[in-house]
C-alpha cells in the first residue's frame, strides 16, 4: 500500500481542496476512487495547531474534496495542511 498524502497552503476558508492529478493516479492503483460524487476515507491533518479530522469527505464535480463548514473553520488561518487519503 502506498501513502497517499500531500501539503496545501490553507489562509482562508476554502470549500474545496484539489486533489493533484499525481494522487488520483496512485488513488486508482490502489483502489481508491476519486471520481465525482464518490466518498473518500481521508485524515486533515493542521500543521500549525495539530488539529486533525478523520472521516469521509465528498469529491466534487471538479475532483475536489469538499469541507464541511466546520473543517473550513479548524483549517482557517493554519498556514500549511496534511492531508491523506486512507
Amino acid at each position: 500500500m502506498k501513502l497517499l498524502e500531500w501539503e496545501v497552503s490553507e489562509d482562508s476558508y476554502q470549500e474545496q481542496i484539489n486533489i493533484p492529478k499525481k494522487i488520483q493516479d496512485l488513488a486508482k492503483e490502489e483502489g481508491i476512487s476519486t471520481e465525482v460524487k464518490q466518498k473518500v476515507v481521508v485524515e486533515i491533518l493542521n500543521l500549525n495547531t495539530g488539529e486533525a479530522y478523520s472521516g469521509r469527505l465528498a469529491i466534487t464535480g471538479t475532483q475536489q474534496l469538499y469541507l464541511p463548514v466546520e473543517i473550513q473553520k479548524m483549517l482557517r488561518g493554519s498556514g500549511r495542511i496534511r492531508i491523506r487519503l486512507l
